[in-house]
């Protein structure tokens, strides 16, 4: 997914994929400030479309679990927004894995540190849209285990 930042005085678009944009939202989420952005793309759909404004706050004292849409600062330096599948201990550092929402395979882990802030609120023409974690299809789920498990 794409984003940019809606309160741009200039209206210059700025991606995830912009180191600008990686170190604004952290410098933001760090100060505990929200950071407010205009998503583009859809491979986090339908929990969050194209043009949806979703609001990204800092991790505070209630911890990421499994379900929660997260903003992380990805390995190839560049901001994420996907859902949290599972967490786990790799070594001596707790991780989370993360998908996106229209995607079958799950990125690699990614360190706790390296999570800058959880998705609060979509909003979707000017309405307030319910975060809910979306039902997997029984061949998405078989399949998914499928390939956890490498039978193949």
């Amino acid at each position: 997914m794409r984003a940019y930042d809606i309160k741009t005085e200039r209206g210059r678009e700025v991606t995830l994929e912009t180191p600008d944009f990686l170190e604004q939202a952290r410098q933001l989420l760090s100060r505990s400030l929200p950071v407010e952005l205009r998503m583009s793309g859809t491979s986090m759909s339908p929990a969050i479309e194209d043009g949806d404004i979703i609001t990204v706050e800092p991790i505070t004292d209630e911890p990421v679990k499994q379900g929660d849409i997260v903003l992380y600062h990805s390995r190839f330096d560049t901001a994420v927004i996907h859902r949290v599948i599972r967490l786990e201990r790799a070594l001596s550092e707790r991780c989370i894995v993360t998908r996106a929402d229209a995607a079958l395979h799950s990125d690699g882990p990614v360190p706790m540190h390296r999570v800058l802030g959880r998705v609060r609120r979509v909003e979707r023409a000017g309405e307030r849209i319910k975060m809910v974690v979306p039902m997997r299809s029984f061949t998405q789920t078989v399949l998914t285990w499928l390939l956890y498990l490498k039978f193949w």
